[in-house]
């Protein structure tokens, strides 16, 4: 067992490491050392591999052997691992983790591009949960999340263009033209299409360079997103406007953590597949004005309504929530929320979270009532 244990802390030595060397950009150099600390776990784990008894400390560590194999893209090897731990005897909790484990292996094989060739100018969406079955989804939790895609390519596009933030009314006729969205047929994966950014015309062109960079800014601020790094993206989006309108459309495309559990994002540059995998949820990830408006006016409330009766004149910017118990309230809404976040749930029953002054309520958060 002294060897066990020894190969364990080495490895979570070299995963501690990998972290560090992360941090300072040596991405290459990280990916080494999980590559080590794989390896050292995995021997680790295959020493108990017949002490069927001894539980935890067998399933324990083939899970986090498997989290490890996982985290260095090898997928069969995972998927061996999680296999090897449930056919023995792991503790319910553990179980449960390890089917979690399983459950991202399987969505990472869904992420593969399977018998198509994904040009520079599109990106697929994978999706998985309850709500989705092989090649099907639950429509509003599909037709949902295209709209908030489709409302986050023409914002950065206009914000990579140098436009200042359009509060009201809709995209420039030509960029409607450039920046056209299409969406392949599902594919049965998960839940798998291809979105395709351009005009008919377009379409047929390449080098087709502004579409792709577009693409890659997504990519780049939805990693940021999910790995929680907050200053950066705000340095990426330094316009407050673009930044609380990415927030909350990111948010919304995120997970609920039940019916969609993961939501994936796959594109294809200089021949190699590039991914992002939301699985922080909506609740994990507080709004752009959480912490700003709490800061200025103190504690926050919450109240459950219908949206009604808007006003988005410059400097009005408000909304009124009608409460269950008739009683209706001024809401402020920040720039950058009233157009993309706030109005898709006109007339709908939602939860608006946010700190009073003077009798109005100041936009915090706003999200979907559970009916």
């Amino acid at each position: 067992m002294k060897k066990v244990s020894d190969l364990h802390q080495e490895a979570m030595g070299l995963v501690d490491q990998a972290l560090v060397v992360r941090l300072r950009g040596e991405a290459e150099r990280a990916q080494e050392l999980l590559h080590e600390a794989f390896k050292k776990e995995y021997e680790a784990a295959s020493l108990v591999a017949s002490e069927l008894e001894l539980e935890p400390t067998r399933s324990v560590l083939y899970r986090s052997a498997a989290s490890l194999a996982l985290e260095c893209g090898e997928i069969g090897e995972a998927e061996r691992l999680i296999s090897t731990a449930l056919s023995g005897y792991p503790p319910e909790e553990i179980a449960e983790e390890l089917r979690d484990l399983l459950e991202q292996v399987y969505f990472e094989r869904h992420l593969k591009v399977r018998g198509i060739a994904l040009n520079p100018n599109e990106f697929q969406l994978s999706m998985s949960g309850q709500a989705v079955g092989l090649g099907i989804a639950n429509s509003a939790q599909f037709i949902e999340r295209v709209k908030n895609v489709e409302t986050m390519i023409y914002r950065t596009g206009e914000r990579l263009s140098g436009k200042p933030f359009r509060e009201r009314g809709r995209p420039e006729k030509k960029q409607l033209e450039e920046l056209e969205l299409y969406i392949s047929m599902p594919r049965a994966a998960s839940f798998a299409v291809s979105f395709r950014i351009g005009s008919g015309i377009q379409m047929k062109l390449p080098g087709m360079d502004f579409v792709e960079k577009i693409i890659d800014e997504l990519f780049e601020c939805f990693d940021l997103f999910n790995s929680s790094k907050t200053e950066p993206l705000k340095e990426k989006i330094r316009d407050l406007p673009y930044y609380r309108s990415f927030l909350g459309l990111a948010r919304n495309i995120a997970p609920d953590g039940e019916q969609i559990r993961t939501v994936g994002l796959t594109t294809v540059r200089k021949g190699s597949a590039r991914h992002v995998v939301l699985t922080k949820t909506r609740k994990e990830v507080p709004s752009a004005e959480a912490a700003i408006s709490q800061k200025q006016f103190g504690e926050s409330v919450q109240v459950t309504g219908t949206l009604l009766l808007a006003d988005a004149r410059k400097g009005k910017n408000q909304i009124q929530l009608i409460a269950e118990n008739g009683m209706g309230y001024k809401v402020h809404v920040p720039e950058g929320m009233m157009s993309d976040i706030v109005r898709p749930m006109w007339e709908l029953k939602v939860i608006v979270t946010g700190a009073v002054k003077r009798n109005i309520i100041y936009l915090q958060d706003i999200e979907k009532a559970s009916e």
